[in-house]
This record gives structure tokens, C-alpha cells and sequence, in this order.
């Protein structure tokens, strides 16, 4: 069942831990209390990375080979939605307010942002270098640094949704 893991997150609370099962299109609900598999959300297409709504009800996950981000209802264990997004999504990083999702697209090299209220793309942001599935906030939320193929981080503002910053790798 937890064959090829690709990633873990905590929900808010540290009561379940989700994890991605890459080849079975899985994610796998574990109980932090007794370590025991309780479940699984099934139906997604080559996943990669997760988050977790800061109440613990709603999975965003990246669809890689739907070029989706897939939205799940958490109690029901099952997609919702799924919302388009560029070729190849690594990423689905909440923002610090959870009001938006940003994925990197490994295929067209941009990085869209996701109102999470109405689930629509807001914002494509172009310069990246096949960015990956890393992407971290500042904890005022003022930037975004997102990981790229060839290990440089760009920074983003999130202000004007644009690269004002790219860190190369010694």
C-alpha cells in the first residue's frame, strides 16, 4: 500500500499523516496515535506533492499527468475538483493565509497560483528552470521561493507575481 512514497504532510492538528503513493495514484491516510493505515483518496494521475487545509478538510494535490491540481474532500475520500493548471504540476504549496495554492509546471517552466475561494488560476508566473515541487513562504507571506531543476531558487513576490530574484548554487 505504500509502495514508492513520494512525499508526507501532517494534517494541522498532527493527528493524520498523508502520504503519496506515486505508482498507485494514492494517497494513504494514517493515524499519528495508534500508526495504523486508516484509509485512502484514490483517482489521482501520476501524484506528486500535497497540502493540507489549516482545518484539515480539503487535500490539494498535483496532478502530474493530468496537468491538474486535483482538490479532495478529505471525510469523503474522494477528488472534488480538479483545476488546470501548466504541463506537469510538481507542486501544491499553500500559501501562510491558505487563500492560495502555487504549483510549479516542470513542462512549461512557469508556476500558477490557485485562488483556493473560487478555485481559479489568478496568476502564471514565467522564468522559472522546470521548477520543482519545493516551494516555501516567508511566514508574513510577502515571498515565495521556489526550487528549481538546476538547484537555483528563485524568489518570487508575491505583491506583483513575478521573479524579482534568482539564487544560483555555489
Amino acid at each position: 500500500m505504500l509502495s514508492h512514497a513520494k512525499g508526507v504532510r501532517l494534517s494541522p492538528d498532527g493527528s493524520k499523516l498523508y502520504v503519496t503513493n506515486f505508482l498507485g495514484d494514492n494517497v494513504t491516510i494514517v493515524d499519528t496515535q495508534t500508526d495504523k493505515i486508516e484509509g485512502e483518496i484514490k483517482d489521482f494521475s501520476k501524484i506528486r506533492a500535497i497540502s493540507i487545509s489549516a482545518d484539515g478538510k480539503t487535500l490539494f494535490a498535483a496532478n502530474s499527468g493530468t496537468h491538474t491540481i486535483a482538490v479532495a474532500d478529505i471525510a469523503k475520500r474522494e477528488i472534488q475538483n480538479l483545476v488546470s493548471v501548466g504541463r506537469e504540476p510538481y507542486g501544491a504549496a499553500l500559501s501562510p493565509d491558505g487563500r492560495f495554492i502555487y504549483t510549479g509546471n516542470l513542462a512549461d517552466q512557469t508556476v500558477s497560483v490557485i485562488d483556493v475561494g473560487t478555485l481559479q488560476v489568478v496568476a502564471t508566473i514565467t522564468g522559472f528552470k522546470q521548477p520543482r515541487q519545493a516551494i516555501a513562504f516567508t511566514r508574513d507571506g510577502k515571498w515565495a521561493y521556489v526550487l528549481n531543476e538546476d538547484l537555483s531558487i528563485a524568489k518570487v513576490d508575491r505583491d506583483t507575481q513575478k521573479i524579482v530574484q534568482q539564487i544560483t548554487a555555489p
